[in-house]
């Protein structure tokens, strides 16, 4: 009795090392950290949804919170392009913001996401690549506080041809 637990667990514990663990899938192709991340790795379509945050106006007062959801394409060349509704608390729903700008992937799998809106506000936000399949992010100013979660849709971007 002993015996058959022991070689089933000796199975169970090989079978683990086998599958594929997210952490090393967010390193390149499964190859472990010594492969990186890139933003190759990224290109595509993926949707974000911002937790509630905090937006500043230049000259007058803050509205109140903010949230938004929205789509962006990545290139492999790391240009990002997308759109988003955002609400601002006691203010107005915004549908369709365009925005462009470019995403920079560190090998440690952090990066940052520069973009301009449609309306010419200019942010950049730092990024943790979690795997092929999921980001984080928050905003680096302090006058404009958010935190969001970013999912892939497809493998193609919306300009997948550069």
């Amino acid at each position: 009795m002993i015996r058959v637990v022991v070689s089933g667990l000796l199975v169970l514990a090989a079978g683990m090392l086998l599958v594929p663990q997210p952490a090393a899938l967010a390193h390149g192709k499964g190859k472990g950290p010594e492969s990186g991340c890139s933003v190759a790795m990224l290109a595509g379509r993926w949707l974000f949804a911002t937790d509630i945050g905090y937006q500043a106006l230049a000259n007058t007062p803050a509205p109140g919170d903010i949230t938004a959801l929205g789509t962006m394409n990545i290139s492999r060349r790391g240009e990002v392009e997308g759109t988003f509704d955002v609400t601002f608390e006691n203010a107005a729903f915004v549908p369709d913001v365009p925005y462009s700008g470019t995403i920079i992937i560190n090998e440690d799998c952090t990066g940052t996401l520069s973009f301009v809106t449609g309306a010419g506000s200019a942010r950049t936000d730092s990024i943790a690549v979690l795997s092929p399949y999921e980001m984080w992010g928050m905003s680096q100013d302090p006058l404009n506080l958010w935190t969001y979660r970013v999912r892939r849709v497809s493998g193609k971007a919306g300009f997948d041809h550069r």
